[in-house]
């Protein structure tokens, strides 16, 4: 295994520890980010796929293009709106607490914090998919104001503000790109497209 892989997963074993001396480490590793970012990436991936598998296995039909919006354009949207997520804190902080941070090192362990996500495979297990995919979209939220309040050096009640309104833009993005016809968002916004469906364009079910 090379060894920049390596050093990831020994890392995001160590958070799965609770040793979140691990953001401190990031912070100051420029090599980190690339690594960060594939996190983020394979993490969401994870989670979209954890809800087609929902899908797949509750037999709502059109599985295919299902995949291909939710698992494949669902990860690149998500992960968009996750660079939005990390721009609204970063702003956010700046005008609230007058700090600057180093988009970087927020990138950097807030990517890491998003390894979470793979949880969202569980969602494979149908009578829980739904209440997995909302308490993994929790930890995730939990674990991105851990990473940035060790990235600012302190918490407080600017800090939660600020990651609450990056995450609510986040949400609200998925929310709006799943539809009936066009279920794109990830894990658990696939019910939501569902109920979309059911109230709204009619989505045949197979």
């Amino acid at each position: 295994m090379p060894p920049a892989i390596a050093h990831t997963l020994g890392r995001l074993r160590r958070l799965v520890m609770l040793d979140d001396s691990v953001y401190d480490e990031l912070r100051r590793d420029n090599s980190a980010t690339i690594p960060a970012v594939a996190v983020t990436a394979i993490g969401l991936l994870a989670f979209g796929l954890g809800g087609w598998l929902w899908w797949f296995l509750s037999d709502l039909g059109d599985t295919g293009s299902v995949f291909l919006k939710t698992v494949i354009l669902g990860t690149i949207f998500g992960f968009v709106a996750w660079l939005g997520w990390m721009l609204v804190v970063y702003a956010a902080l700046r005008r609230l607490a007058g700090l600057t941070l180093q988009v970087e090192q927020l990138l950097r362990t807030a990517g890491f914090a998003s390894g979470v996500l793979v949880l969202g495979l569980a969602m494979v297990l149908i009578p829980l998919g739904f209440g997995i995919g909302l308490v993994v979209l929790i930890a995730w939220f939990g674990g991105t104001q851990i990473a940035i309040e060790r990235t600012v050096g302190r918490g407080g009640s600017d800090v939660l503000v600020a990651n609450l309104a990056g995450f609510a833009a986040w949400l609200l993005v998925m929310s709006l790109i799943s539809t009936g016809t066009n279920q794109i968002g990830p894990g658990p916004f696939l019910a939501d497209a569902v109920w979309d469906a059911v109230t709204g364009s009619g989505l045949t079910f197979g």
